[in-house]
């Protein structure tokens, strides 16, 4: 029983890193004077992952991939809908482990699947490879965390 209890820790914690990969706690993602994330916090239940501070992440997209107004006015929609789905899944107390599992890395899957579809060859290329090595758990950039500034 401890072993599956393990197991299913690590998988649930890689995967809402993965789910969150530019997202932090409403705490550190928001300076003292902003107002909070207009999403709202997250879901108050055992086990939910931290707040996807909406703002937050697109803010770190633009820095690493460069992206344009538009760009930035396509990405933010999608992430707003990836959180009001977590949010949801969260909030399902009828699924199961193995079933929750499965819808986040479907969401998580969809969410690749449409913001890659808006970014250019290199911005996709480099976003894909950093969704590539969150799966393996090195974090983006690669092993030893955030890439370095110039990149």
């Amino acid at each position: 029983m401890q072993r599956w209890l393990a197991r299913m820790g690590i998988m649930f914690c890689g995967l809402v890193i993965a789910v969150n990969f530019f997202g932090a706690h409403p705490v550190f993602g928001q300076a003292p004077d902003q107002p909070p994330n207009e999403m709202g916090p997250p879901p108050e239940m055992g086990g939910a992952p931290p707040g996807m501070n909406v703002d937050h992440q697109l803010s770190k997209m633009v820095n690493r991939y460069s992206l344009t107004d538009e760009q930035k006015a396509q990405i933010r929609p999608v992430l707003v809908d990836v959180k009001q789905k977590l949010d949801a899944v969260f909030l399902d107390s009828s699924l199961g482990p193995d079933d929750r599992s499965a819808k986040l890395k479907s969401i998580h899957d969809d969410e690749v699947a449409r913001i890659s579809a808006l970014m250019t060859d290199d911005q996709r290329a480099k976003y894909q490879k950093d969704q590539a090595q969150m799966r393996e758990g090195q974090g983006p950039g690669g092993p030893g965390g955030p890439p370095p500034p110039d990149e």
